[in-house]
């Protein structure tokens, strides 16, 4: 019996959908035979705005949105990677040690004002 009721539950916006896509050919078929391209092209352009252009913006949203952007760890990256560097190509190294001190600088400030 439950897949009695499961599978009504699924023919119910099917019937529905059905439904209108044949209220939709009915005024169409009605319209003024010059007419008739135009709605046909403008319920195929509001179907597939309603279906697929907002399925996709509700997946964009969906989504994790991306933060705001903390230096903090990206400056302890580029430290680290200044530091190993520093042994082969010295000034390099220490370049990117001290632009990592500034981003790890930078980071803790901004999380310090936001608590």
């Amino acid at each position: 019996m439950a897949s009695d009721s499961s599978s009504s539950g699924h023919q119910a916006p099917d019937e529905e959908i059905e439904r209108l896509a044949q209220e939709i050919g009915r005024l169409i078929k009605n319209a003024d035979p010059q007419k008739r391209e135009e709605l046909k092209e403008l319920a195929f352009t509001l179907i597939r705005e309603e279906v697929f252009e907002r399925s996709a913006d509700e997946k964009s949203e969906a989504g994790a949105a991306p933060g705001p952007f903390n230096p903090l760890g990206t400056g302890v990256l580029i430290l680290v990677l200044g530091a190993g560097l520093s042994f082969v190509f010295g000034p390099v190294g220490l370049t990117l040690m001290l632009g990592g001190l500034i981003f790890i600088v930078w980071g803790a400030v901004i999380s310090w004002a936001k608590g």
